[in-house]
């Protein structure tokens, strides 16, 4: 997938498909200048998915939706703001952003926050920040084998309180327990403003769990079976685009990159102008099996000297465990593998940065640097000369957690219809009525 170059782009229904994921991610930015005009949201949302860290002025079908993203993007990245200092950095009219604020102060998204500095004679501006004292986000993260993690957070992506449950058979780990894990949060929660579940798998946009092997489960409708046990509004997605938007948010992540996690597989995400590319199957950033070696090892897939079987953490342990003295050795070829593997998308996508994410005992210096000078051996060229930076991800190991309660937050805002239910200040249901629905369920 990543090593195809000739690229199959025509535009059907005001979108543009592309042959490969990855190669997808070239026309983002032709996409992003068609995503709020007449283009259908919804089928379009199956290809690309915008960010709310955008910060150009657009001209959508829906105003609101776009500058509700705008102005919660600013604020979340930037100390507290006044409505004229808003307007200024979004290029919204002082009307429009005021507009804004004031909505979103309503529905508790933004809190005012004390009077700017004035720099001159006159009445000083009232400064606003992200308001994270109100709502809170339930998030569980299923990306560790045998053990899953759960968290109420709030609009900053912080944690309010958490609890883990460990399994000794992962067959234990069904829709069921993750349910039942999320209700035992809800005395820790305030005003719930909805779930969200990350994945390791193929998600589509219904929140259905097409595949994840982890789990064996395939075709699990996940969002739906939450929204109708806690009468909530519920995100789904695959775990390495939410530690990605953790990264973008929380970390050192820039609007444009490659996010790579190794865990028990390998997997990817990756953002164009703060889009993330989803793919036309919804499986973009699945590179764990790609082939790097023919006659390599038998991968779990079926085919052998997939990008996993040579760097997965658990197959590195055993390796490194087997033979520790060649622990550099095998570090330094698993970073060239995967260099190897993203180089093309890097020289294709003209990318500056690399995060990888996972267990320090397999990321660290060594294997960093070996991926590095891969890409840059590989990718380099007359017409980019440039250094790929490949750093390892900042935010910590609750990346997941955070990306995702930021992924619902995300979703609240561009979701018109679920913006309009978030209720004003009294009236939204208690973590009690939760319980009784959850009862009745």
């Amino acid at each position: 997938m990543l090593t195809t170059f000739f690229l199959m782009i025509w535009p059907i229904g005001g979108m543009v498909r592309c042959s490969t994921y990855f190669q997808y991610a070239a026309t983002a930015l032709y996409l992003r200048s068609v995503m709020f005009g007449t283009t259908d949201d919804n089928a379009l949302s199956c290809f690309l998915s915008p960010s709310m860290t955008v910060t150009k002025k657009h001209e959508p079908a829906d105003v609101r939706i776009n500058n509700r993203m705008m102005v919660f993007g600013q604020i979340f990245s930037s100390c507290p703001m006044s409505r004229a200092q808003i307007g200024r950095k979004t290029g919204l009219s002082r009307v429009a952003a005021c507009e804004v604020v004031s909505d979103m102060l309503d529905k508790h998204f933004l809190m005012e926050n004390g009077y700017e500095q004035p720099t001159r004679p006159g009445k000083k501006g009232t400064l606003v920040s992200v308001d994270d004292q109100y709502w809170n986000v339930v998030v569980l993260d299923l990306s560790m084998p045998f053990l899953l993690q759960a968290a109420v957070m709030n609009l900053r992506g912080e944690i309010v309180t958490r609890v883990e449950k460990s399994f000794d058979k992962i067959t234990a780990i069904t829709p069921e327990t993750v349910i039942a894990l999320a209700e035992s949060l809800l005395d820790g929660a305030s005003h719930i403003l909805g779930f969200g579940v990350a994945v390791p798998g193929i998600v589509d946009e219904d929140g259905v769990v097409v595949e994840t092997a982890n789990f064996g489960w395939k075709n699990v409708p996940l969002r739906k079976m939450f929204q109708q046990h806690f009468g909530k509004f519920c995100t789904v997605d695959n775990d390495a685009n939410s530690a990605l938007i953790g990264e973008r948010f929380c970390g050192a992540g820039r609007a444009t990159g490659i996010f790579v996690q190794i865990a028990v597989g390998v997997g990817a995400a990756l953002l164009i102008d703060d889009s993330l590319v989803l793919g036309s199957h919804h499986a973009a950033g699945e590179i764990g099996h790609v082939v790097v070696d023919p006659d390599g090892p038998q991968c779990t897939c079926g085919k052998r000297g997939c990008l996993e079987t040579f760097i997965s953490a658990a197959n590195l342990r055993r390796r490194i465990n087997e033979n520790p003295l060649d622990r550099t050795t095998m570090l330094q070829e698993a970073g060239r593998s995967l260099g190897h593997v993203l180089a093309p998308s890097v020289s294709l996508l003209d990318l500056d940065d690399v995060f990888v994410y996972g267990s320090k005992d397999i990321v660290d210096d060594i294997f960093l640097g070996a991926t590095e000078c891969a890409i840059n051996a590989e990718a380099a060229s007359t017409l980019q000369n440039h250094s790929i930076r490949v750093q390892q991800c900042s935010c910590g190991d609750d990346i997941v957690l955070r990306g995702e309660s930021i992924a619902v937050v995300q979703a609240v805002l561009r979701n018109a219809n679920e913006y309009k239910k978030v209720p004003p200040v009294g009236l939204e249901p208690t973590t009690q009525d939760l319980k009784g629905l959850c009862s009745a369920n």
